[in-house]
């Protein structure tokens, strides 16, 4: 098939005994020396045997051809690509994205044959031409060709199609909004050369700066265009939704910005990342203490253990709500990546050694925890400061006060000052339980 010459283009032309040093490589490539000279040219896929061997070939192929590109072998890569072309119909996937991973690590040896490919495979009516070109504009942005990206969708053949398929429409709403991402690059390339040139202190004539503004809202316009198709979309649109934003806040438009992280929201609200965008955007624009709140608190339903969640115990503490700060807490806590970290039990320490009326709370929150947590906390003192190990004591003093061990240890690396802290808070414990 005439479709896959780009395979032999590919393939090195040197002389063979050049890549016959396999020492120190795996025994496929062992075999795959001694298959090469055995295979019959008009049929790889048998022996000089003649028995068709082609279910036992492919699958050593492809586990070689797999070595090849984890190692960047491209020479021996090109080569078995080329094995594989000559069963085009069932390898052209495998063969396209062969052929782009070498492009990807060598765009100045491979990319003009790249061309050369995506011309060829969009032409073939047993593949999705846009999700060709949809991948080659990947490679081509990878690269940094944004003009050639800009019109990479110009010169789509028509294909003729019985049904249209989930997975159809799918692409072309990847293809629209990949489109808009290619003009948000132009755009931002623009705005930063016109910042560059104000920060070096070279004035802009008018006219100057004002092609620059048309120029930007040009590529403005045509990436919120494209990345209207995402609108109501249930999916993971991050990388689209976060640059249509920033646009349309560039323009003080800042009312269709919220509405976009609003629906985004509402639409995939098991994608921790909506929560947090649309509380960056209420910071940035100050919204009030309680809606704040109330969007943190919507995040640490979906992700107890998520940073932000500090943000809000600070908050509720700050707005007298310490009791109410104390369960988000001990979620936090629950998870071991918090287990050596200064800032929540900082927290924890204020809002158990400030609040009497927490502690009905506390017991709460500790009763499916007793059990397993304050062992789990409060038994040993590797890769903590002194800081962290104060208010971890000073935790353990209420939670686990029978835990004499840990305490010792934690005294033996407080300085002096943090000891004495330590005394004064363990005094005052015992004097609210009543102990003598």
């Amino acid at each position: 098939m005439e479709t896959y010459n780009v395979c032999s283009i590919l393939q090195d032309k040197g002389p063979k005994g050049a890549y016959k040093d396999y020492s120190g490589l795996p025994p496929i490539l062992q075999w795959f020396d001694v298959l090469e000279s055995s295979l019959i040219v008009d049929d790889p896929f048998k022996t000089n045997i003649g028995a068709s061997n082609y279910t036992v070939l492919v699958p050593h192929v492809l586990q070689l051809l797999r070595f090849c590109f984890l190692t960047r072998r491209d020479v021996p890569a090109i080569t078995l690509l080329n094995l594989l072309a000559e069963e085009p119909k069932k390898f052209i996937d495998l063969i396209w994205r062969g052929v782009t991973e070498l492009v990807f690590h060598n765009p100045e040896q491979y990319k003009p044959f790249l061309d050369q490919l995506v011309n060829q495979l969009k032409q073939l009516v047993e593949i999705n031409a846009k999700e060709v070109l949809l991948d080659f504009l990947l490679c081509v942005l990878h690269q940094g060709q944004i003009t050639e990206a800009k019109y990479i969708f110009t010169d789509i053949p028509k294909q003729k199609l019985t049904t249209v398929t989930e997975h159809m429409k799918q692409t072309d709403i990847l293809c629209k909004a990949y489109q808009g991402l290619v003009f948000y690059v132009e755009w931002t390339v623009a705005r930063n050369k016109t910042q560059r040139l104000r920060d070096l202190g070279d004035q802009l004539d008018d006219d100057v700066s004002e092609n620059f503004e048309d120029f930007m809202r040009s590529c403005a316009d045509k990436a919120l265009n494209f990345f209207d198709v995402l609108k109501d979309l249930t999916g993971v649109w991050d990388i689209f939704v976060t640059k249509q934003v920033e646009m349309l806040e560039y323009y003080d438009k800042q009312e269709e910005a919220e509405d976009v992280l609003q629906a985004y929201k509402e639409q995939n609200k098991e994608n921790p990342n909506t929560h947090k965008y649309l509380y960056q955007f209420a910071v940035r624009h100050q919204w009030s203490t309680s809606s704040k709140i109330s969007l943190l608190k919507d995040l640490a339903v979906h992700v107890p253990s998520d940073p932000l969640v500090i943000d809000l115990c600070a908050i509720l503490i700050k707005e007298d709500k310490a009791t109410e700060a104390a369960h988000y807490l001990f979620n936090l806590l629950d998870d071991g990546s918090w287990q050596f970290e200064l800032q929540p039990w900082k927290l924890m320490s204020e809002i158990l050694t400030s609040e009497v009326k927490s502690r009905n709370v506390i017991e709460e929150c500790m009763d499916d925890r007793k059990l397993w947590w304050p062992q789990y906390h409060f038994s040993s003192t590797c890769n903590s400061s002194s800081q962290l190990c104060l208010h971890k004591a000073t935790c353990c003093l209420i939670l686990d006060p029978n835990n004499t061990e840990f305490l010792r240890r934690v005294r033996s690396m407080l300085s002096t000052e943090e000891e004495e802290q330590l005394s004064s808070m363990e005094e005052r414990m015992q004097s609210l339980s009543g102990v003598t």
